[in-house]
């Protein structure tokens, strides 16, 4: 099954409520993830996601950052893509493990 990595534009997960670990998001583009972790960086919150397919079923190569963006009452995710960035971030996700 290919599976396509989430796209450099912001993306609006299909649910209205906000995210947190342990559930699944299903984005605009059909794409689903699980969230599997959360952290505060900047006064921004970050999420550790893997991608899930149509059964749920992790998809352990497909593993992503993403930033969480509130726009009034919308929420989007944006994958995390600076290096540094996702450095530091790797750091504190893998400290509250």
């Amino acid at each position: 099954m290919d599976q396509k990595p989430m796209n450099n534009t912001e993306e609006k997960p299909n649910t209205s409520t906000r995210l947190r670990p342990n559930t699944i998001i299903s984005l605009e583009n059909d794409e689903k993830y699980v969230v599997l972790n959360e952290t505060m960086y900047g006064g921004v919150k970050y999420f550790l996601v893997m991608g899930v397919d149509d059964k749920k079923n992790v998809i352990p190569t497909n593993v992503a950052i993403v930033e969480e963006i509130i726009d009034g009452g919308d929420t989007f995710v944006d994958r995390v893509r600076d290096p540094e960035l996702i450095i530091i971030l790797t750091r504190i996700l893998k400290s509250q493990i």
